[in-house]
């Protein structure tokens, strides 16, 4: 089955670099790789071009975030299914050969997804890597080690370890350009195409996400998914209000003791950290929305 590899970038030269190689490494070559790039200023054109000529090599001329650039990637690509995956990931030789091998098992799926997680050395060394991990594992549980077919309820589908039937894609206009933050898309597009009755297919296929696992970094991306899980309820017409929103910063705060008995230090304060921030995000929204 051959796959067209589509890959959002912005000033994440030295990343995107591994990224492209582990991309070529795999056991079922990509027949196509497209690169679009957001208005990069860090060389990333030069790059690809002395070191990845085989690269397709789009670049945007105004940073529009990554949205715009894997919908701009969705119709330059060639073949029937798309993979995705960002530029601070390393997928697994057998990535490309899994995502394939389940279109093929379940020709009712008009998607394969796996998960992400840490680097191993992060997850023992890094406590924000290491929460990230856990709270992974105790969300999903056992059903994340297992295949699964269905509806918007599968675990994954994150658009650094995901594959789409393009005609699919194309069918629900591709990524939503509209949401606010690089945040929240790609949980929207699930749900728009699962929405539709098309079933998808989860395989314990893990890819590597190499971000900056930091307080700061953290802090950021928590403010960012709280962003977009406030726009994703907006545009299925319930937006959380104040009240609502106030009630959840109340069931976080509340979670943090039962995760000190049940996770290993310091997984609890780090998941309250994070937690802090997805409200934050929802409460600027929430604020903007009304005002």
């Amino acid at each position: 089955m051959n796959i067209s590899v589509v890959i959002a970038t912005h000033n994440r030269k030295e990343k995107l670099r591994h990224c492209i190689a582990a991309i070529t490494r795999q056991t079922h070559p990509a027949s196509q790789i497209i690169v679009v790039d957001d208005a990069s200023t860090d060389g990333t054109g030069a790059m690809l071009e002395a070191e990845f000529p085989h690269v397709e090599y789009v670049r945007l001329e105004a940073n529009q975030g990554p949205a715009v650039a894997r919908n701009r990637g969705i119709r330059i690509a060639h073949e029937e299914i798309i993979a995705f995956t960002d530029d601070d990931c390393l997928p697994p030789p057998n990535w490309l050969e899994q995502l394939s091998a389940g279109f093929t098992d379940y020709p009712q799926v008009v998607g394969v997804g796996g998960y992400q997680d840490p680097p191993k050395e992060l997850i023992r060394h890094n406590p924000i890597a290491r929460a990230e991990h856990l709270d992974r594992l105790q969300r999903w549980g056992e059903s994340a080690e297992r295949p699964q077919c269905g509806g918007y309820e599968v675990p994954g589908f994150g658009t650094n370890n995901a594959a789409y039937k393009r005609r699919v894609l194309l069918e629900v206009g591709g990524f939503d350009e509209t949401f606010p933050v690089a945040a929240g898309e790609d949980a929207d597009l699930k749900w728009r195409i699962t929405e539709k009755g098309y079933k998808l297919l989860y395989l314990p296929l893990k890819v590597e996400h190499h971000r900056a696992y930091t307080w700061r970094a953290q802090w950021h991306s928590s403010i960012r998914r709280g962003i977009g899980a406030y726009y994703f309820e907006l545009q299925r017409g319930h937006p959380p209000g104040l009240g609502r929103i106030t009630l959840r910063l109340g069931k976080r705060l509340w979670k943090f003791f039962p995760d000190l008995i049940q996770l290993p230090w310091p997984a609890a304060p780090v998941n309250l950290f994070s937690r802090l921030g997805d409200v934050l995000g929802q409460y600027r929204m929430a604020v903007r929305n009304h005002s």
